[in-house]
């Protein structure tokens, strides 16, 4: 599988995603940004709200067609 970058993808490593141009994809993934300082026992409930917000997310593009 090939990685695209754009010229504003975050660098690989970073802790942080430049913005994907997508306002729903760019919330869902700012809830990772503070990640690390979360509690671990907390960690799950934040990933599992994130892979539900970007499942949503595709479901609505393919919705649209």
């Amino acid at each position: 599988m090939t990685e695209q970058r754009t010229a504003d993808s975050a660098e690989p490593g970073s802790d942080s995603v430049s913005s994907t141009g997508d306002a729903r994809i760019d919330s869902a993934l700012a809830a990772l940004d503070g990640l690390d300082e979360t509690p671990v026992h907390e960690h799950t409930a934040v990933i599992e709200e994130v892979h539900r917000s970007l499942q949503d997310a595709l479901a609505d593009e393919a919705e649209d067609g």
